[in-house]
């Protein structure tokens, strides 16, 4: 039975009764022991547990800890814990930061109990912290990432060795959990029955006197720092006053569950002492001595809260205060609501205790965006029916269905339903709103029955490359398969991605704001391992020091095409081109606040993205020159209809000559809406996900204005934690050796398959653009020209022509419905176009018409019509921006050869105006002679084709990234010898491009002789070395100056090796041959007087001694190493993978720095240039 169905055995109870429940019992408590993954504390009377580094620090009060420590006498704490002496015996408060679930003199020697204790981010332990936190909080906002639990089990009382009766055989078992997210942190104390069975110890300087201490449950801050040297003792909160109130620890609760209690016990923002859960709950049986729960507390009354300025309620800036969405609650477990009836109160401690905070409050405005604070126990307390009838308005009628939120397009948080409603705690307001009250425009489609919309009326509306499905109630658009998107937008599988797009705003850096006026945005995405590089150009430069902290500008792209892991979706499949992402980012400690807003605007006619981005706000001054580092993070996505939420905090560092070092951090608050079809019944995207940044480089180039982000993401579902290099496929890593146009599939183990993406062709590792113009393979029909695409094609109508409503046939376009002649004309519609007539007695050419045959001065021609019409059909009388317009000659005729100012393609025209079929150029490409007859145009040869395909995929012209291009020969025949400028390799080819077997070298080795099939090109070592018969195939080769001996690494594929010889050819020897795959990579660490290798097949970078002793794996698994040297503990190499130049120190074997060039390209060599000149003489 799972655990909420178990322990809410709630009696439904009538008005006047109390409803009871029963206490926890041992199996209801977090599981705990070795295989959960537990540490064991040592056995003692005084032990303290080894630091317990936390993932992710906590808050505790206003502090944040991370790390934290587990002590035998019943507490955790942030530091560790002096000698028990000194605080055991003594009440509260503490010294140092406590967290005290049973604190009493407990002693485990000779085996009497186990004390456990781990930091866990397991999602059903996670679940069950939120589940308990909105139950005891309803209001709270609260997600946990992490959770610290500790148990002392069967754990005994501490017994003077002098006492005669022998030892007791009372034991306690309890449990401590601590929850938290990146802002709060909520703890729970479980009291199973039958758990406690001692409650309080004996000091140990009793001095012979028979008495003992309760056992002090609670928290305590610890001393405080004021005035800079002077401390203080810090705020403190008491559960139990004396040995009765412990007893009742398990017999009552305040959560609505005997024996678990829960607190609030930490906020970033602000936080002035421990704040209780509020609702009740007891036993069948009431505990005996007529005794309630008495708690002592600091904490503050309402009154004395609301004083505080910040914490009034704004409704204009309500949202700047929202924090986490948070998860559904337990169904089994609803909290009762207010209004309910009530039952018979239990009687307080006495008779004094304080009036309900709701009654003292005098109904007051309260921050909905605060927690109230709570008197610690109400003196009016009541146990209310928990599963209470809902008041439905009157005129209203109740619902029965769950209803899911609808958003408006700003930050916002976002809650799913709830079952019931839950009511708010004393002091909270509820604000009922009905639907029908409120318009909810949040840019997405809705659809009715009464008004369906079929695929036969809005296919158009789908993709060129997916297709539309009808379904009860509509239609949705889907990708066809070697597609992804959301069936609007739909792009090829594994082909890389490109971005671009304008920012605009105002920036206030410090207190100088900084203008930014459509500055130009582009960002390149490797699909197919999550790489997102983006740059903004021309960003001024107090502005670009300052915003490189604001990854999340680049996040973006990284979440749309993130890498995928098995049972995860990248954001693209979900949003496809058109959505709005609105975030906020709040700045500390100076609570700057940037807004930042990007639209996509749909793919463009390449298929890349367009997103335009607006930042207004406050961020704070950073000094020229400064570096900013982000570490590696995860982020949670929560995904409602139509919209996608995050929250999270990012620390960052940042190092300027000024200052040093200096840490800051930042609230990212954001979520993503679009277009949501819901008429499919197919599997929605799960309700979370999480986002993995392995690696976040920012940098802002002074000289060039340009501001970079470079992200790698990664997307799975939460609580997927990556595993050892050994473990994951390459696929997953990104540690793959596949084309970045190609596909990784991985297959069993660390097995996988490269294959080209939608729309390329090859064997995975090097692909090249299919042009489905070129060879028949385009879906365009009649009246339609075909533009290729990387990847795939577009179709677009002839002049004269537009879609149908299927979006994929051109159909003719009545330009007489515009009436575009004179009045005195008539319009004669055509195929493709359209005559004027003037009507019998007038005379012109049908634009311009008079009765009178001669005129004085020319009447304006066609093309002058067509010209100043689309002049002044824009705004305010202007041409419309990015429309053609026709030039006209001196006659008024079409001149010849047309040409569009803003895309550069030329054509040449009739002297209708309408284009001639084959005569349309690209920009930068020499235009057609239209005044010359037509000849006939040598079709183009295979060879063209496939270089043509590749290098006109980009709006430049220029190839895409890394991808082979074919040369051909000035008959359009491949070239013999074919090389591939970004890898080094070379092969020979036959005469239909393909290669011939056994002809590739690799990069560095002389090509083979195509004229000579078969043969193979060597490469001798010189420097004074005798060439001998079995020269190697060398790779790299480096030297020791102080020995004067040469390395190399033989790249033989049968038997791959690294030798050594002295300069002049003598004591050739192997040093190593054992283990090496391909060797790449070769440097000599002087420091260590060691050879090391980087090996492109074994993916480990290695030293060795000269004679083949000490050798150790530096690193375990690098990606594609080519070249490398070493300086100052540090390893640096270029990696084919990530086209970049990666730092690793020697000692540590961590990877330290990254650098990755804008312009992606295969990097050679490298070589270490120092800034003074060497010493020592020449």
């Amino acid at each position: 039975m799972e655990r909420g169905a178990m322990l809410a055995v709630c009696v439904l109870c009538w008005s006047g009764t109390v409803c009871v429940v029963t206490a926890i019992q041992r199996t209801d408590m977090f599981p705990y022991g070795s295989l959960s993954g537990d540490q064991i504390l040592a056995e003692g009377d005084d032990e303290t547990s080894r630091v317990l580094s936390l993932p992710r620090p906590v808050y505790f009060y206003d502090s944040l800890f991370s790390q934290l420590y587990v002590a035998t006498n019943g507490i955790i704490s942030g530091q560790d814990l002096p000698m028990e002496k000194q605080y055991v015996d003594d009440g509260f408060p503490t010294d140092f930061p406590v967290v005290a679930p049973f604190l009493a003199d407990i002693d485990t020697s000779g085996g009497r109990g186990q004390i456990y204790y781990r930091v866990t981010e397991t999602p059903s332990v996670l679940n069950r912290v939120a589940q308990e936190v909105h139950r005891g909080f309803p209001d709270a906002k609260f997600t946990p990432t992490h959770a610290v639990v500790a148990t002392w089990e069967n754990v005994a009382a501490y017994e003077e060795p002098t006492r005669t009766n022998g030892p007791s055989n009372k034991v306690n078992t309890f449990q401590a959990v601590i929850g938290y997210d990146e802002t709060d942190s909520y703890v729970l104390f479980l009291y199973p029955e039958g758990g406690l069975n001692f409650f309080a110890t004996r000091p140990k300087e009793s001095y012979n006197v028979e008495i003992e201490l309760p056992a002090r449950v609670g928290f305590s801050r610890g001393e405080v720092t004021y005035l800079i040297f002077s401390r203080t003792e810090g705020p403190y909160y008491s559960a139990t006053s004396d040995e009765q109130s412990v007893k009742n620890l398990y017999q009552v609760g305040n959560t609505g569950i005997p024996g678990v209690w829960l607190f609030h016990t930490g906020n970033r923002y602000s936080f002035d002492n421990i704040v209780p859960a509020s609702i009740g709950g007891q036993l069948n049986t009431p505990p005996t001595g007529g005794h309630g729960l008495s708690l002592d507390t600091t904490t503050p009354e309402y009154s004395e809260f609301e004083e505080y300025e910040d914490n009034n309620f704004d409704g204009d800036n309500q949202e700047e205060e929202d924090d986490y969405p948070h998860t559904g609650g337990d169904p089994d477990f609803q909290p009762a609501t207010a209004g309910g009836d009530h039952s018979a109160p239990v009687q307080p401690a006495s008779p004094d205790a304080p009036s309900s905070p709701a009654e003292d409050s005098g109904h007051r405005d309260v921050p909905l965006t605060s927690e109230p604070r709570y008197n610690p126990e109400p003196a009016e307390r009541r146990y209310s029916n928990p599963n209470p009838s809902e008041r439905v308005p009157e005129g209203r009628a109740e619902r029965t269905q769950e209803q899911q939120p609808q958003l408006p397009l700003e930050v916002v948080d976002v809650y799913p339903p709830h079952r019931n409603e839950p009511n708010l705690s004393p002091g909270g307001h509820v604000v009922s709103v009905d639907e029908d009250d409120i318009d909810f425009d949040t840019g997405v489609i809705q659809y009715t029955t009464e008004n369906k919309e079929t695929c036969a009326r809005f296919q158009q509306h789908c993709s060129q490359n997916g297709f539309c499905s009808d379904y009860a109630t509509g239609y949705c658009c889907h990708c066809r398969p070697g597609f992804y998107g959301n069936g609007r937008h739909c792009l090829p599988d594994g082909a890389p991605q490109r971005v671009s797009g304008k920012v605009t705003g105002t920036v206030t850096v410090g207190s100088t704001p900084v203008e930014m006026n459509n500055i130009d945005l582009h960002a390149y995405i490797v699909v197919g391992d999550g790489r997102a590089y983006t740059a903004i150009s021309e960003v001024p430069e107090p502005v670009g020091w300052a915003l490189m902290p604001l990854a999340p500008i680049g996040e973006l792209f990284g979440w749309l095409f993130a890498l995928e892991l098995p049972k995860s979706q990248a954001g693209f499949k979900i949003t496809g081109a058109e959505f709005t992402r609105r975030a906020e980012v709040i700045f500390y400690p100076g609570n700057q606040r940037l807004s930042i807003i990007q639209t996509g605007r749909g793919l463009d006619d390449h298929n890349h993205l367009t997103v335009d981005t607006v930042l207004s706000g406050d961020v704070p001054f950073l000094p020229p020159g400064s570096e900013v580092t982000m570490d590696p993070f995860k982020e949670t996505y929560q995904y409602y209809p139509s919209v996608a939420t995050s929250t999270s905090v990012r620390e960052f560092s940042v190092v300027s000559a000024e200052k040093g070092s200096e840490s800051f951090s930042f609230q990212l608050k954001q979520n993503i809406t679009y277009r949501d079809c819901r008429h499919d019944n197919r599997a929605t995207v799960p309700e979370t996900l999480q986002i993995t940044m392995e690696r976040v480089f920012v940098m802002y180039v002074k000289d060039e204005r340009i501001l970079r982000y470079a992200i790698t993401n990664k997307i799975s579902p939460v609580g997927v934690e990556p595993a050892g290099p050994d473990q994951v496929n390459p696929c997953y890593s990104g540690s793959h050796d596949c084309d970045t146009t190609a596909q990784c599939l991985p297959q069993e183990g660390q097995a996988f398959q490269c294959q080209c993406a939608t729309g390329y062709r090859g064997d995975g590792r090097n692909c090249y653009d299919i042009d489905e113009c070129a060879e028949g393979l385009s879906s365009c029909g009649a009246h339609a020209q075909c533009m290729n695409l990387a990847g795939s094609h577009r179709c677009q109508c002839q002049s004269g022509y537009e879609f149908g409503f299927d979006g994929r046939t051109c159909v003719d376009i009545d330009e007489c419905s515009s009436s575009p002649c004179h009045v005195s004309a008539r319009c004669i519609n055509g195929l493709g176009s359209f005559q004027c007539q003037c009507q019998p007695g007038f005379y012109g050419d049908g634009f311009q018409c008079s009765q009178e045959e001669a005129e004085t001065g020319r009447p304006r021609s066609q093309c002058e019509h067509h010209r100043d019409s689309l002049q002044s059909g824009g705004e305010a009388g202007r041409p419309s921006v990015g429309a053609f317009i026709p030039q006209c000659d001196s006659d008024g005729r079409y001149r010849t050869l047309q040409c569009h100012g803003s895309t550069g393609h030329c054509w040449c025209v009739d002297s209708r105006g309408q284009e001639r079929t084959g005569t349309r150029t690209l920009p930068g490409t020499a235009p057609f002679e239209c005044d010359r007859p037509d000849e006939p145009e040598r079709p183009k040869t295979h060879c063209q084709h496939h270089r043509d395909g590749v290098q006109t995929t980009s709006p430049e012209g220029y190839p895409v990234v890394g991808a082979y291009v074919a040369q051909c020969d000035a008959s359009g025949q491949y070239i013999s010898l074919q090389c591939h400028g970004s890898t080094g390799h070379c092969w020979c080819v036959d005469s239909r491009g393909q290669e011939r077997a056994g002809t590739r070298t690799s990069p560095g080795a002389p090509p083979t002789d195509c004229d000579k099939p078969g043969e193979k090109g060597t490469f001798h070592i010189t420097a004074n070395m005798k060439a001998s018969n079995n020269s190697p195939q060398t790779q790299a080769i480096t030297g020791s100056t102080s020995t004067g001996t040469l390395y190399w690494t033989d790249w033989n594929r049968e038997a791959p090796k690294i030798e050594s010889a002295s300069v002049d050819g003598q004591n050739r020897k192997v040093v190593v041959s054992d283990g090496i795959g391909l060797p790449n990579a070769l440097t000599y660490d002087s420091s260590s007087s060691q050879v090391c290798w980087a090996d492109a097949g074994t993916k480990r970078l290695e030293c060795v001694s000269p004679d083949g002793s000490n050798r150790r794996v530096v690193h375990p698994s690098l990606n594609y190493p080519f070249s490398m040297v070493y300086y100052r503990n540090h390893f640096y190499y270029t990696d084919w993978r990530r086209d970049g130049v990666i730092a690793v120190n020697k000692d540590s074997s961590q990877i330290m720095d990254e650098f990755l060039p804008d312009q992606r390209s295969h990097l050679y060599g490298i070589a270490i240039a120092t800034t003074q000149c060497l010493s020592g003489s020449h």
